[in-house]
């Protein structure tokens, strides 16, 4: 949603009250609602204390997080509690514990669209995987393995790996049992020093060591850029990153539906700004908002093409909002249909 669409209504609304008397309801009503669109989206870092919270804070920070113009602002809580968040990011590390349960089996946690669940210290279980799996049976609900110290160490600006060191422990005569304790590896025999040792295990953890030592050791002639590629997807950040974004996108749609609702209810109660309300509501970027929101709703993409598969869009959305027998799936077809039209040219 364009800031800019949002100012023109803004300024039609001014323009509309120099021509009629409005009052100051009225408008207070327009920029109240565009306020609220407007504010920054919070995704909400919580879980039980030393779960891991602040490593999957620190790889949410450094990542853009696409929420439709948006400023994105995620914070650490240390509260299990209902706070308000656009999104949240629930983090457990081990097994499910009852706080856990009970907090995302409430009514509030559970009606949240945008939860995400992560299991983190990852690299200290076994089988992520399975660890994961277990975890979605017992809550009902996805939950996202990643090694976050290791994802964090990746991304950290004020941390450097340094992968000359990490090839030397690779062309070492070290055994997968010396990369198991911080005590045996840095009594292993490597031409490292104890502080680039500690270095390697600041930035990526020991794990992230052996997974990469491992890597090096199948793979001689891999680059250092196909390395750190290689350690990122066996992190897992990938698919968190893929389920917030997926989350912040929808809480972004979501302000969209709520603003133009917000409009509508204001249009009817306050006749004389209803010229400059519908207006805003027929622009392109509304249609586009809608659609996007409609999109959502009904867990489809938006396809892209050319004017031929643009026509056949609308063809295939009008016919399934003339064909739906729910409210809700016909106003989200004649939104999609709205917006295809829209792409067609003029």
């Amino acid at each position: 949603m364009s800031e800019a669409s949002l100012g023109r209504l803004r300024d039609h609304t001014v323009a509309s009250s120099s021509e009629v008397s409005i009052d100051d309801d009225a408008r207070e009503a327009v920029d109240v609602a565009v306020g609220s669109r407007l504010r920054p989206l919070t995704v909400r870092v919580t879980g039980r204390p030393g779960v891991g919270k602040s490593a999957i804070v620190a790889v949410l920070e450094s990542t853009r997080l696409d929420a439709d113009g948006l400023d994105v602002r995620v914070r650490e809580d240390g509260v299990v509690d209902s706070a308000e968040s656009d999104v949240l990011v629930f983090v457990i590390a081990g097994g499910v514990s009852p706080v856990d349960t009970a907090f995302l089996g409430t009514s509030s946690a559970g009606a949240r669209d945008g939860t995400v669940v992560v299991l983190t210290k990852a690299d200290t279980l076994d089988d992520p995987a399975v660890a994961a799996t277990a975890a979605s049976e017992q809550l009902t609900r996805t939950v996202v393995p990643v090694m976050g110290s290791i994802a964090a160490g990746l991304r950290s600006k004020g941390v450097t790996l340094v992968l000359a060191d990490v090839r030397a422990v690779a062309a070492s005569e070290v055994g997968s049992a010396d990369l198991l304790t911080v005590d045996r590896f840095f009594a292993a025999d490597i031409a490292l020093s104890t502080r680039r040792r500690e270095a390697l295990i600041e930035s990526i953890e020991l794990r992230g060591v052996a997974l990469l030592v491992d890597m090096l050791r199948q793979r001689t002639d891999a680059s250092d850029g196909d390395a750190l590629r290689e350690l990122a997807e066996a992190s897992g950040v990938a698919p968190m990153l893929a389920a917030v974004a997926t989350a912040v996108s929808a809480a972004a749609a979501s302000r969209d539906a709520d603003l133009h609702r917000n409009l509508q209810q204001i249009a009817a109660r306050h006749r004389k700004v209803r010229g400059a309300v519908e207006l805003y509501l027929a622009s392109d970027e509304a249609v586009a908002a809608d659609m996007r929101c409609a999109a959502l709703s009904l867990g489809i993409p938006i396809e892209t093409g050319s004017q031929q598969v643009v026509e056949e869009q609308v063809a295939l959305w009008k016919q399934r909002a003339t064909a739906a027998g729910d409210a809700d799936v016909r106003r989200s077809a004649l939104a999609l249909c709205r917006g295809y039209v829209r792409m067609l040219p003029r």
